[in-house]
């Protein structure tokens, strides 16, 4: 191996002494210009995403004052480009949830190869270290930047902090690669040059050997231990992050602008954690909530306070002692006066959750509350409104529902469609109460609702023969002949990124007239003994019995779908929202995006799909 140059034997002598030489100092002048660039370019781009939510939240309002007077709208031309554009970035395209996802992930690894390869010194592989480093710390300070729960993006571009978590988790993975390359390279150098040995003995490079270990561990955790463990990949994830911090602090050489920014980042995650922690505490002054078990594994979660701006749909971190005394966990808001949280058990907080409520029904323990979290579409400034769930995704879409229709003016025109798959017979007692809302309130001719359940139909046919006993044991097959999708996932899956599968809808999933004929369609009944037969104890949180007809068998949504966007004039809006298992987002993304077109109505599709 050829020995290193003058210039790469300067510029490492200069690394090792914090730096005194002249291509030391110019190395060090190019990487700050570099970095504020890379700074500027983050800045624009998230300028671009403000730019385009406002003015498309401009053409609408002036869309609805023109509406009356049968007109388009100003802005024409616009928003058919913009109309365009949707229709194109929508679309699922593999590897992310959708063309625009890809392009935004594009645009960022383009910026940072850029910003990374030019204005550099190519004469020494320490000129490329010492660029890797300053792009891995710039690049932190963006990823601790997506993590904020209360992040300035939730106002200014309508995307809160679980809508960025895609993202964050790519930054990560480069910050990684850049840390990796940079003490690679360093570490190849000062072989060449007989040093490794006195370099790794000082103090600032047993730090940098400790931040390294500590950002491999939370890259472990975040791509293996996160599917296994959430629980653990969290803790995990926390103090990784604090220890990378402080070695990357000790790591530097002087007190520079480095470790100014290293102070930055710590500050941002410090001060955002310190106002969820100031909330809690308020809201934990005389607060409790209720616990009451639901059949198939359900926890109703009712809480005594309601915090400022809670609306239904959005997302809080629940504090609940009794079960976990240092533990939050996000659930999504379905009712606001109580505050409701319904609740899936799965593994960790939520199966010790409804255990808890299991043994103990109706125990009210103290709780608090972190949030609300999260934004969608007002629904109140749509014409139609299409509603789409699988399983328990259903907490989304009811809590929008109730939302319009508490809302809602006598003289209102507005169409809401509600469309709920679930698994199991029994799941579809967890919302009986805003079913029957739904049914019974003042603006329910203005509601359609459909419900499906996936079992087979000798199954189907099985429980309505027993007056709605379902014991759910078994593996229930649905109307495909295949196994019935689980449920989505819970709000407790906002961080989780659980895997989850809903097939696609075929020319089968739909049951025919025949089917139909031979009693295929039922009639949901709740009985209160029965349910706390079943589950030792849960009992139903009322008494009225409610009938909704229920279908067997999947939802044909293209049609659907594609019946609520057609037969809505060009002059109104129509909002599409769904929440349930990835396979049923991608459908229903794919199907709204070929409806997104430049002579019909304006279609906006929001998709409650954690994680992104």
């Amino acid at each position: 191996m050829a020995g290193p140059t003058p210039a790469a034997n300067s510029t490492g002598q200069g690394a090792s002494r914090g730096g005194t030489g002249p291509s030391f100092t110019a190395r060090k002048l190019a990487n700050e210009e570099q970095i504020r660039i890379y700074a500027a370019s983050l800045c624009g781009l998230i300028a671009v995403f403000v730019l385009f939510h406002w003015t498309r939240w401009l053409c609408a309002r002036v869309e609805r004052s023109m509406k009356s007077n049968g007109k388009s709208a100003l802005g024409l031309p616009f928003v058919r480009a913009s109309r365009l554009v949707r229709n194109i970035l929508v679309r699922k395209v593999p590897g992310f949830n959708s063309a625009g996802h890809a392009l935004l992930v594009s645009t960022y690894v383009a910026i940072n190869l850029a910003i990374t390869f030019t204005n550099l010194d190519k004469s020494s592989i320490t000129n490329y270290a010492s660029r890797f480093a300053v792009m891995g710390l710039g690049n932190l300070a963006f990823v601790v930047f997506l993590a904020l729960k209360n992040t300035p993006l939730a106002i200014l571009t309508a995307y809160s902090y679980e809508r960025l978590n895609c993202l964050h988790r790519i930054a990560g993975y480069t910050v990684f690669l850049y840390i990796i390359l940079h003490a690679a390279l360093y570490t190849a150098y000062f072989n060449s040059t007989g040093r490794m040995v006195t370099m790794y003995a000082e103090r600032k490079m047993i730090a940098a050997i400790v931040a390294g270990f500590a950002l491999l561990t939370g890259v472990f955790a975040s791509t293996v231990l996160r599917r296994i463990w959430y629980e653990a990949f969290y803790v995990v994830h926390i103090c990784s992050f604090i220890t990378l911090i402080v070695g990357i602090g000790f790591h530097q050489p002087d007190f520079g602008k480095g470790l100014i920014v290293t102070l930055f980042i710590a500050s941002m995650w410090f001060s955002d954690r310190l106002l969820r922690a100031a909330r809690l505490v308020i809201h934990s002054a005389n607060n409790e909530a209720t616990l009451h078990p639901l059949p198939n594994g359900g926890t109703k979660v009712v809480i005594k306070k309601m915090p400022l701006r809670a609306q239904a749909g959005k997302h809080c971190f629940v504090w609940i002692p009794a079960i976990r005394k240092f533990e939050t966990h996000p659930f999504t808001i379905h009712r606001t006066n109580p505050v409701e949280f319904t609740v899936k058990a799965h593994n960790g907080f939520t199966r010790d959750l409804h255990k808890y409520a299991s043994e103990n029904p109706g125990v009210k323990v103290k709780a608090s509350l972190d949030g609300p979290y999260g934004t969608f579409p007002d629904p109140m400034e749509f014409d139609k409104i299409v509603l789409i769930a699988g399983g328990g995704g259903a907490t989304f879409t009811f809590g929008m529902a109730v939302n319009v229709l508490e809302r809602m003016k006598d003289e209102a025109h507005k169409n809401i469609t509600f469309i709920w798959a679930v698994k199991k017979h029994e799941n579809l007692s967890w919302f009986k109460e805003q079913l029957e809302l739904l049914k019974t309130h003042a603006h329910s001719p203005k509601v359609d609702i459909d419900l499906y359940v996936t079992q087979s139909p000798a199954a189907l046919s099985q429980t309505t023969a027993h007056h709605g006993d379902v014991s759910g044991s078994g593996s229930s097959q649905s109307s495909l002949g295949g196994p019935s999708p689980p449920l989505s996932p819970t709000a407790d899956d906002i961080e989780k990124g659980a895997t989850l599968q809903f097939p696609a809808p075929t020319k089968h999933s739909v049951l025919s007239e025949k089917e139909l004929e031979r009693g295929i369609e039922t009639r949901v009944e709740h009985h209160l003994a029965s349910e706390s037969d079943k589950e030792g104890g849960a009992v139903s949180t009322t008494t009225s019995h409610s009938e909704h007809p229920v279908k067997a068998g999947r939802p044909d949504l293209t049609a659907m779908i594609r019946n609520a966007v057609t037969t809505t004039p060009s002059n109104q809006r129509v909002l599409i929202a769904a929440c349930g298992p990835d396979g049923l987002m991608h459908f229903v993304r794919d199907t709204t995006a070929k409806l997104i077109l430049g002579d019909g109505p304006a279609v906006e599709l929001h998709c409650e799909q954690f994680g992104w």
